[in-house]
């Protein structure tokens, strides 16, 4: 949070002045005074006047204070006895913006990741006095996200949280999709990521003595352990993820001898993936790339030729694909006979069943 500003600071002393039940109806000289005082610092009266006014009346400073002036007592004070910027604090369309973020918050409460959250939204509605039966309901209309639903692993999410804030080692039992086996992974967590609508646990792994990934869908029965953590102090968690596009790279052995299982953990290549857009899909590649290292050549017929820099995924070739025939992989070679072996396999399925 950035340091309060001076003007902020005197605000808050006039405040406590005119709240002070002990001494009611503080003068000029009183508010100059303590603000003097408290602040260590020298002001003039009209900069105290100023303040008042500020207090009074500036709408984007939002208080909008009640300040009267008492001939009788020769003191401020305010006209409404319960007010106070300090229960105040933010203006209406600070309010505005708050009720359509808990509009969004409202959305996740259905994931029911811990209890403690739904209640920490009931709590944010709550306090800004929104009526659910038709504060929330016209929230709901003016902003739709998409549903998010329940994923095994998810109710972990409090302890995982927890291990990554007060750095204490994890163990679980790991479920491999591929070998269809369990085994017990001890990792030092570094932080949660969400690729494609799936959680992934990132942290360094004893066994493998490097940062690897684990879906939280095949995480079982985790506990906090009392072990040394091993902290990060190689990698740049922030751009982890800046060079692909989701979270499964895919496995190349050699270049004629590749495999499209998925892999969280294998080493990372960069490669430049050369992709042909139609140009009734140019526009809209254009207005959203596929990736922050997209570079585009627009051909005379109104296509396009993009070129990624990027580590391959099966999101990757997932999101390639989603494109149809608007788009068309030139290279890498490997990649695209790839995408032709995946095509045909699946028009051969569509022909003949998967039986």
């Amino acid at each position: 949070m950035p340091p309060k500003s001076e003007a902020v600071l005197r605000y808050e002393v006039i405040d406590r002045c005119l709240t002070n039940i002990y001494k009611r109806f503080p003068s000029m000289e009183d508010l100059l005074y303590k603000c003097e005082r408290e602040l260590k610092h020298s002001y003039t009266v009209h900069t105290i006047q100023r303040d008042i006014h500020a207090m009074k009346f500036d709408e984007d400073l939002g208080y909008m204070a009640p300040i009267k002036f008492s001939k009788q007592s020769n003191g401020y004070y305010y006209d409404d006895p319960n007010y106070t910027i300090r229960t105040f604090g933010i203006n209406d369309k600070e309010i505005e913006a708050i009720e359509l973020a808990a509009g969004v918050l409202q959305h996740f409460k259905g994931i029911k990741v811990n209890d403690t959250y739904n209640h920490a939204v009931d709590k944010l509605f709550s306090a800004l006095d929104i009526k659910k039966s038709s504060k929330e309901e016209s929230l709901a209309n003016a902003i739709q996200p998409e549903e998010s639903v329940y994923m095994r692993g998810m109710e972990h999410f409090e302890i995982l949280i927890n291990s990554i804030k007060k750095k204490i080692s994890v163990s679980f039992i790991h479920y491999s999709y591929e070998k269809k086996s369990f085994k017990t992974i001890i990792i030092h967590p570094y932080l949660l990521k969400e690729s494609n609508k799936r959680w992934y646990l990132v942290g360094y792994s004893e066994e493998h003595k490097e940062i690897r990934y684990f879906g939280l869908d095949r995480i079982y029965d985790p506990i906090l352990i009392d072990k040394e953590f091993v902290s990060n102090n190689k990698n740049d968690l922030r751009n982890l993820f800046n060079n692909k596009i989701g979270i499964n790279q895919i496995k190349v052995y050699e270049k004629k001898n590749f495999s499209l299982t998925a892999d969280e953990n294998v080493s990372e290549k960069l490669e430049d993936i050369k992709i042909w857009v139609s140009k009734e899909m140019a526009n809209y590649i254009k207005s959203m790339p596929l990736h922050a290292s997209q570079i585009i050549r627009e051909q005379e017929e109104g296509d396009l030729v993009i070129i990624l820099n990027l580590v391959p995924t099966l999101e990757l070739i997932s999101l390639i694909l989603s494109y149809g025939q608007n788009m068309c992989v030139l290279k890498p070679n490997w990649l695209k006979e790839e995408i032709i072996k995946v095509l045909h396999n699946s028009a051969e399925q569509y022909k003949h069943g998967p039986f």
